[in-house]
């Protein structure tokens, strides 16, 4: 499948199973205030698929700027996506589960995650809370994540394409940069590095790089900083919707078309370059996600390839 197919399917995917479950007003938490631009164009395509709906955001927040309010019975909670669900980010999980008991009579909707856990009994904890909300829906985003949670819940278990194939493909191409010939082997710094030994094939330069907003702090990120500091905290939510947000994924964008060849261990290079249409090769990380996300929906996408046998010695 093409690359314009397979954004129109993923695309079309998403709608067809998330847009009959927002029937209401809605209020958005946990979106992304730091410097991982996957992050932003999650929080990104969330926003462009809730553009279409005729009801309104009440409110949206991040885990620092979250208050708690009280939220009509009818309001809808939508729970940003992502692949944080587990214990690996472990903060972002135990505010999903503190919103859950905090608002027990609202139907709560976890946009798409990757599940993980490492340690078997913190998933039967977060199952127990989980399990005691009377309307909660858990988006996964991989088949993997799936077959964990319905092992535990009975239903409102969805499998969904990450929510950034919402976001306009002619949007994004706007800030396409003509390609070098060059190779980019974009190399995660944390803790889902896959730490086995890689090669990859090229006749170009090679260069090895993260994020461009990761690896160094520029005017537009300090400002986030700054705002982040004022005591009126709706401040920083606002910048990093308007300012931020569209700033670093256009970085984004530019960054990765100015490569002839890309090779990613991060998960969102892969997703962008496949909004963008440009061919790439996906590493797994640590724990799987990027295959699975891969076996789940881009194993038939032409342009796009899961390398598994490789040694980064050769770089």
């Amino acid at each position: 499948m093409d690359f314009k197919k397979k954004n129109e399917q993923l695309k079309s995917i998403i709608y067809k199973q998330l847009l009959p479950l927002i029937n209401n007003d809605y209020v958005l938490y946990d979106v992304p205030l730091h410097n991982n631009i996957g992050d932003l164009l999650i929080w990104e395509g969330e926003l462009s698929f809730l553009k279409n709906l005729p009801y309104k955001m009440i409110d949206t927040c991040s885990i620092d700027t979250y208050t708690h309010k009280k939220l009509s019975p009818n309001t809808i909670i939508l729970l940003h996506g992502g692949g944080n669900f587990g214990d690996i980010w472990r903060i972002h999980q135990d505010f999903r589960l503190k919103i859950i008991q905090s608002y027990p009579n609202n139907k709560i909707i976890i946009l798409p995650q990757t599940v993980f856990y490492e340690n078997k009994e913190q998933l039967l904890k977060d199952v127990q809370i989980m399990s005691s909300h009377k309307n909660l829906t858990i988006c996964t985003r991989d088949t993997i994540s799936f077959q964990i949670l319905t092992e535990h819940f009975s239903d409102k278990i969805l499998l969904l394409p990450d929510m950034a194939f919402c976001i306009s493909t002619t949007k994004l191409k706007k800030h396409l940069l003509p390609a070098q010939d060059k190779t980019l082997y974009l190399e995660r710094t944390d803790k889902e590095l896959n730490h086995q030994n890689f090669s990859i094939p090229s006749d170009n330069k090679i260069e090895v790089r993260d994020w461009p907003s990761i690896e160094t702090m520029d005017i537009i990120q300090l400002g986030l900083r700054f705002s982040q500091k004022v005591p009126y905290k709706k401040i920083a939510i606002w910048y990093a919707t308007h300012i931020y947000k569209p700033f670093l994924i256009n970085k984004g964008v530019r960054f990765i078309s100015k490569y002839k060849e890309i090779y990613t261990t991060r998960l969102h290079v892969s997703i962008l370059s496949t909004l963008i249409e440009k061919k790439h090769y996906i590493i797994d990380n640590s724990y799987g996600k990027n295959k699975n996300f891969y076996d789940t929906w881009l194993f038939d996408l032409d342009g796009n390839q899961l390398i598994t046998n490789i040694n980064k010695n050769k770089i």
